[in-house]
């Protein structure tokens, strides 16, 4: 167990709660700062990545999307993804802070101290901006269809890349989520079936869309009608 990384991503946790209780004001200049850092800091990383021809590092993981999509819906005031973005910072900064808690260490050693610091910045900012904005969000069915069609587009993105690209990366989630090596990892390849598959898909599915459930919940506990979007 990881202290260090339970203690910080505790208090990012609830530093997102309370960034929630702040002023229309606060919250709208407070994301836009955070929006600007994270979409130049970004934006200066790939602009180089795609100069020296790193196209192993084209954005894939659904994190990597949600950086530029979140900050440039802030920046920009796009509001018809403002709910869309605002879910994926969400589900990409909470979910690595929870994961932080359990395999902190293992980050640290994989990846050194300067590349798990800077993600940790990263999702924080994700999440933190998230809740900034929350706050502001009315969601409705029409935009819980907008997110189930960028998450398939999504998914056919990813699918697409990963026959295009070769990926020297060993660890990128998404391709070990969408390609099944979770199975693999626990279970012995004569024990998989195409029903296995079926389930651990089907699993995946409605988790994703616990977390949506999860996410409408606090969206509708924290609305409030007299507040007005950005």
């Amino acid at each position: 167990m990881f202290i260090f990384g339970i203690i910080i991503s505790s208090i990012i946790l609830i530093l997102g709660i309370y960034f929630v209780t702040l002023s229309q004001n606060q919250r709208h200049h407070l994301v836009m700062i955070l929006a600007l850092i994270l979409f130049f800091y970004k934006l200066t990383e790939y602009t180089i990545f795609g100069l020296t021809m790193q196209l192993h590092k084209i954005p894939l993981e659904f994190s990597t999307m949600s950086y530029f999509i979140f900050s440039m819906t802030i920046i920009f005031k796009l509001k018809k993804l403002q709910l869309l973005a605002a879910f994926m910072a969400f589900i990409s900064g909470i979910g690595y802070l929870i994961s932080f808690m359990i395999l902190g260490d293992d980050y640290l050693f994989n990846n050194g101290f300067y590349l798990t610091s800077m993600a940790l910045i990263n999702h924080a900012i994700l999440y933190l901006g998230s809740m900034l904005i929350i706050k502001d969000l009315n969601y409705t069915k029409q935009e819980e269809r907008r997110i189930m069609v960028f998450t398939m587009m999504y998914v056919i993105y990813v699918s697409i890349m990963n026959e295009l690209i070769t990926f020297p990366q060993s660890f990128i989630f998404i391709r070990i989520l969408l390609g099944g090596d979770l199975l693999t990892t626990y279970f012995s390849s004569d024990r998989l079936s195409s029903y296995t598959y079926l389930l651990y898909f089907l699993s995946v599915f409605i988790l994703y869309k616990a977390i949506l459930l999860i996410f409408h919940g606090i969206c509708k506990l924290t609305h409030h009608p007299s507040e007005v979007n950005l």
